[in-house]
């Protein structure tokens, strides 16, 4: 009976400490509590520096202090109310301290990191505009607040990194900028060419026959006897002397002096002397002279004014012009892949805002355009094809380009100018066609010469101007089309017009009212 009536009892026990209701019953019994990391009625929150101290003052005297983990920060009891915490290395840890009874006196959460009060106080001192605070977690420096200038806000960085001592800290930067970061630069670009072909040329041309040196030769006279019944020549059977066949001779000379620079004779004064004598209705003797002059002169103007805009370190880029296609592979099939290069006025410009009157500009302008020099000629290649067939592929003729690049760094406030000149260049080239031993001749030296002279100069300019600019309202932009109206079918068959105002009412434009920085045509 007592076997079964333990059992009985153990049984009940089991299931009572097994239910929920017998757990609770249970750690309300045995008064089991829990106290959580900074959840107690003692807990505190405290930052440590790295390698520096904290003293803890308390009520009553402690007798047992317990770090989680003494690697983050350690303790010394110097009394028994008395404790000084010190961090020792970066991170997170928690301390207890208990008086004698067990009662915890102080739960403290502990945070070290490196001190930044001294770091604060060296921005202020070396930047004083600049009103940021700077916090430390885990190792790394967290940077907030407001600068007037990029360049204050590289200062504080260098400042940070500086007081880090290490190559590369990790730094987040949450700075913002209060000046403004929208950059619109506009850029004049002019190129003048000038150009001036000279050419003279003089060919000369002659030939004579000189001939009838014939010999003399017997021959039997054939005659018609009279008399003799036979009408018709008959041999007389007498001989006489008559000349034989001439020696015929002919001597001619030319000169064929041609423009090598050209090519050939581009126009000009062309003409031609010459006269010719005949013997007896032949040809006896020719000579003739001719000449070709060319004198031209050209200009070309060049003229882009893009306006662009990009925010504080972007870039932007600009191109009035057109992209030629350049082969760059082909495959097992024959087939050609090509790849489009650009050509003609471009512009590429990286703004950096440094302060409200301080602007860097990174700028890189060209102006290029399709050439004969400097070509990839295609050669003509013959194949059989697959029924055997000669087939002959002209292969691509790729063009050259002539290219003005200008690359330049300069710092400008808003609404400044500079200006990127002496880009200039200038290219000669002449040949003289002549006669050996004729050229040297006194005066007449000149007739047996030929002249092509080429000078081509280039100048280009570029004018950059940058403002800071804000947004506008959309009301306030105009373009070209505004207030267009075509004209009617009456305006344009019986007046030849294509449009007939620019405006209508009340929006109506003039050229006086029109204040936009573009033009229009009225046809």
């Amino acid at each position: 009976m007592r076997g079964s009536r333990h059992i009985f009892i153990g049984a009940v026990l089991a299931a009572c400490l097994l239910s929920p209701t017998g757990m609770a019953g249970a750690q309300n019994l045995m008064q089991v509590n829990i106290t959580e990391p900074g959840e107690s009625n003692v807990s505190a929150q405290i930052k440590l520096g790295l390698d520096k101290s904290t003293v803890i003052e308390l009520e009553r005297p402690a007798a047992d202090v317990v770090i989680t983990n003494p690697e983050i920060a350690d303790a010394v009891v110097q009394t028994s109310r008395r404790i000084i915490f010190r961090g020792v290395k970066t991170g997170q840890t928690n301390a207890y301290i208990f008086d004698r009874s067990g009662t915890p006196l102080l739960n403290l959460e502990i945070v070290v990191d490196v001190d930044v009060a001294s770091l604060e106080r060296m921005i202020s001192r070396y930047v004083p505009d600049a009103r940021v605070s700077v916090e430390s977690v885990a190792g790394s420096y967290i940077v907030q607040g407001q600068v007037d200038s990029l360049v204050q806000s590289e200062q504080v960085l260098r400042l940070i990194s500086a007081y880090a001592g290490v190559d590369e800290p990790r730094i987040v930067n949450m700075m913002s900028i209060a000046a403004k970061d929208q950059v619109m630069l506009e850029v004049r670009i002019v190129e003048m060419q000038r150009s001036v072909v000279k050419q003279l040329g003089i060919n000369l041309s002659g030939a004579t026959n000189f001939g009838d040196l014939a010999n003399q030769v017997e021959r039997t006279l054939f005659t018609d006897l009279l008399d003799d019944a036979i009408d018709g020549v008959v041999n007389s059977g007498t001989t006489e002397l008559a000349p034989g066949l001439p020696f015929t001779n002919r001597f001619g000379v030319k000169s064929s002096n041609g423009f090598n620079v050209a090519g050939s004779s581009l126009g000009g004064l062309n003409t031609s002397l010459g006269y010719t004598n005949y013997v007896g209705g032949n040809l006896q003797s020719s000579a003739g002279a001719a000449i070709d002059a060319l004198e031209r002169t050209g200009i070309v103007r060049t003229l882009a004014e893009p306006n662009i805009m990009a925010v504080s370190g972007e870039s932007a880029n600009f191109l009035a012009g057109g992209e030629f296609p350049v082969p760059v592979g082909q495959d097992n099939n024959g087939r050609v892949s090509v790849e489009f290069k650009p050509f003609g006025v471009g512009l590429a410009f990286t703004p950096l805002v440094l302060s409200e009157g301080r602007i860097s500009l990174q700028i890189s302008t060209e102006v290029s355009e399709l050439s004969v020099q400097g070509a990839l000629q295609g050669q003509s290649i013959a194949s059989v094809d697959e029924d055997g067939n000669a087939v002959t592929t002209q292969n691509l003729t790729i063009p050259g380009l002539v290219v003005r690049r200008a690359e330049s760094t300069v710092e400008l406030p808003s609404g400044g100018s500079t200006m990127l000149a002496g880009l200039i260049q200038s290219r000669s080239r002449q040949t003289l066609d002549q006669l050996p031993g004729m050229k040297n001749l006194p005066v007449l030296g000149a007739l047996f010469q030929s002249r092509d002279f080429l000078n081509e100069e280039t100048e280009m300019v570029v004018i950059i101007t940058p403002y800071l600019v804000d947004p506008t309202q959309k009301a306030s932009l105009r373009t070209p089309a505004d207030g267009y109206v075509s004209a009617s079918d009456a305006q344009t068959i019986f007046f030849g017009k294509l449009n007939a105002v620019y405006g209508g009412g009340e929006t109506a434009l003039s050229s006086h009212t029109y204040k936009a920085q573009v033009g229009f045509m009225e046809e």
